[in-house]
């Protein structure tokens, strides 16, 4: 009996032992993952589901990658909504795919353009639809019209559903009215007036003229910038402690427009006291770098100045062969004085080098035409000089609305990114243009162009010009970087036909050129240039005999040569720096012409005021010698007009006694001195008050069969003008009076000019 209960025992704890087994067994197959499933996707291919998965099968089930791999298929914005399901050992994924934006409308704008307000929203057409970026572009619309001064716009997303599985998208704006700005004023300003103040910053009064500008719009973001602006204005004229205590915007009781406040504690205007400058590197040359500085004792203090000399030592220590420097300013007030002591201290930096340069925001200029305009490359030293001369070369490519180069610190020990931001700004034109001169009477202008032709950034031309005295069409094609290096090769072909009133001839010329200019130096080019011309003169009745005398065609075959340097800081609107120009052509390889030409010229510019007065100094002379035979009238130079104010279009020089016709002259030069400054407009009028005053000569013909008046005396003319950069095109009109002349001369009082620019 105790055998038989022995065995039932044995008997039962074996059945508990292969139970549990079976057990254990079927509880771990049901946590292997034996399949996945995914339901409910449309466009997204299984693999790019898969790939967003952190659980794959075999494996083991766990909560941690499941919600993981939930969080990785939101995250690729494809999808609405996502279920992860377990049926026993199975995976079911469910997904509900984002709509396919069929296209996007505006409703309801009036103020702001549909392809301005398509440029900032981020959801495009055949985009995927997500409810995210919907309200971050109705934030992006309601800031443009916030910077417009409309303060009480409303933006309303509409979501309209279509067929397979598509959305349009229906942006409905309700504009309100623009928040004008019907006064600024401030209180505590003894020394500057209200409208000096009012000139100083960038929100402007709505005024009649408002219509040329947005500035006289409410922007809360714009009165801080304002603020900062009246800070350094004061700064900049010997107010250090200037404080803006207050900048209030206080809605009138009409609330159809705001009264702006500004309350300012000017303090006491400095003046510089001694100007010294310490070293803590031996071997740098103090004394150098003192006369290379632009301030002086007693002069007013500005916080400008204060950095423009600091950029001044460290070129300075740069040039001395140190580039890891820093130079810190220490200003001190002198006691019981109005002076302000400034010693600059040069001290040893740490080495700096340039790791990365990186390029953004060229989605069409390609990165080597950026990237050849900075002067640092990879691995250089950082020099901030050189940072901001990059900044002025890529800025003269005339390709970019906006160009900010920033240093980036990255992780490396002594080693920094050059970040270059830019906003490509349009480059093609399709041109029509017309006006009326008083020198050419009225004019026609016909073109097209590309200044950044497939980002490589070569320019093409196909010009057409028609005006009373002249016709000409013109072919251009260039390559600043031909070959892939810095050389700028260009070529035109041109046909041109003008009629020399002043000179009782027409002139009708075809031919090309080729040409091509490199680097000598940061500042200076070479340049090359071979022209190949047909001309054909016709004398009009009446002409002089000299002229009478080369009717008929010739040929010219010029080789030129030039040196240019120009450190000016914009090459179309200098306001300082100068320019210097010397070339030379030899004509006698080939064609019919043998001569030598030697022309000179140079400017130099000096802004003051905060550049609203910009001073112009310069000369321009030229002269033509020929090899065994006479220079004729279609190679000599003639001055009046544009080139020489106050005279007739060829007023001055060599006149034929008979006839009165110019002739032209050899030899000329003439120096000027022209001043641009405000007056008392508001400066986004873009009106600008004009003062020149210029001396020069025209002599010399080989004519010498020919009765003709020349006398190589000085002649000299002064004058004003205003000039308006409007709307509808630039638009001049110049006063001007010849104080010395010659009896044969013809002159000029008044001078006008209407453009147009489509």
């Amino acid at each position: 009996m105790k055998l038989f209960n022995k065995f039932k025992i044995l008997s039962l704890l074996f059945c508990i032992l292969m139970f549990s087994i079976n057990f254990v067994y079927a509880q771990n197959s049901n946590d292997i993952i034996s399949n996945i499933k995914i339901e409910g996707n449309q466009r997204v291919e299984l693999e790019t589901i898969y790939s967003y998965l952190n659980v794959s099968k075999g494996e083991n089930f766990d909560i941690d990658k499941l919600n993981n791999s939930l969080k990785n298929l939101y995250s690729t914005g494809f999808f609405s909504d996502v279920n992860i399901l377990r049926d026993n050992s199975t995976i079911i994924i469910k997904v509900v795919e984002n709509p396919i934006i069929n296209k996007v409308v505006f409703e309801g704008n009036n103020e702001i353009e549909d392809d301005v307000l398509a440029s900032e929203v981020s959801v495009k057409s055949r985009n995927l639809f997500t409810r995210t970026k919907i309200q971050e572009d109705v934030q992006r619309i309601l800031s443009l019209y916030r910077n417009e001064g409309s303060l009480s716009t409303k933006v309303k997303p509409n979501i309209i559903s279509l067929d397979q599985n598509r959305v349009d998208i229906v942006f409905e704006i309700n504009e309100g009215e623009n928040t004008i700005i019907n006064s600024i004023t401030f209180n505590g300003n003894k020394n500057f007036s209200d409208r000096k103040l009012r000139d100083t910053i960038i929100t402007r009064q709505t005024r009649w003229y408002s219509i040329l500008s947005s500035s006289d719009k409410y922007d809360p973001q714009q009165i801080q910038v304002d603020e900062n602006l009246l800070r350094k204005f004061y700064k900049d004229n010997g107010y250090a402690d200037v404080s803006i205590e207050a900048a209030v915007a206080q809605l009138d009781r009409e609330k159809d427009g705001f009264n702006i406040i500004y309350t300012i504690d000017e303090g006491k205007k400095y003046v510089y006291g001694d100007i010294e400058i310490s070293s803590n590197i031996s071997e740098i040359d103090i004394d150098i770098i003192k006369i290379g500085l632009k301030i002086e004792e007693g002069d007013v203090y500005s916080a400008g100045k204060i950095e423009n000399t600091i950029k001044i030592i460290n070129k300075l220590v740069i040039e001395q062969g140190f580039p890891f420097t820093e130079t810190f300013p220490e200003v001190d007030r002198v006691e019981n004085t109005n002076n302000l002591s400034v010693l600059f201290r040069i001290n040893q930096a740490d080495k700096k080098y340039i790791d990365r340069i990186i390029i953004r925001g060229n989605e069409r200029t390609l990165d080597r035409v950026i990237r050849r305009n900075i002067r640092l490359a990879e691995g250089d030293a950082y020099v901030a000089s050189l940072l901001a001369r990059s900044k002025t070369l890529i800025t003269n490519l005339g390709f970019f609305s906006k160009v900010d180069l920033t240093e980036n610190t990255t992780a490396k020990q002594g080693a920094s990114d050059i970040i270059v931001d830019v906003q490509e700004t349009s480059t093609g034109e399709l041109s029509f243009g017309g006006g009326f001169s008083s020198q050419v009477g009225g004019l026609l202008n016909l073109g097209i162009s590309e200044r950044n032709f497939m980002g490589k950034g070569q320019r093409i031309s196909l010009v057409s010009k028609f005006s009373e005295r002249e016709a000409d069409y013109t072919f251009s094609f260039s390559e600043p970087y031909f070959m892939n290096r810095d050389l700028y090769a260009s070529t035109n072909l041109y046909n041109n036909k003008i009629d020399y009133k002043e000179s009782s001839y027409e002139l009708e010329r075809q031919g090309f050129n080729l040409s091509g200019n490199f680097t000598l130096d940061e500042f200076i080019r070479q340049g090359l240039r071979y022209s190949l011309e047909a001309r054909e003169l016709t004398p009009r009745t009446g002409a002089s005999a000299s002229i009478m005398s080369e009717k008929g065609e010739t040929v010219l075959s010029e080789l030129s040569t030039s040196i240019d340097i120009d450190t000016t800081d914009n090459r179309n609107l200098p306001t300082e720096g100068y320019s210097l120009a010397l070339a030379s052509s030899f004509a006698g390889l080939g064609g019919d012409k043998e001569f030598l030409r030697i022309n000179n010229n140079a400017d130099y510019y000096k802004s003051f005021n905060d550049a609203s007065i910009i001073l112009n100094v310069g000369y321009n002379a030229g002269v033509i010698i020929g090899l065994d035979q006479d220079i004729l009238i279609s190679d000599r130079y003639f001055l009046g007009g544009n080139s020489f104010r106050g005279f007739d279009q060829s007023g001055l020089g060599p006149r034929d006694s008979n006839s009165s016709d110019s002739l032209g002259g050899n030899l000329f030069y003439t120096g000027s001195i022209k001043a641009s400054f405000g007056i008392g407009l508001p400066p986004e009028l873009g009106v600008k008050g004009n003062w020149f005053a210029t001396a020069g000569s025209l002599t010399g013909i080989d004519k010498t069969t020919v009765s003709y008046k020349d006398d190589p005396s000085i002649r000299l003319s002064t004058g004003v003008g205003i000039s308006w950069n409007s709307p509808f095109g630039p638009i001049s009109v110049i006063f001007s009076e010849a104080i010395l002349k010659e009896d044969y001369d013809i002159t000029e009082s008044v001078s006008f000019g209407i453009g147009q620019k489509f």
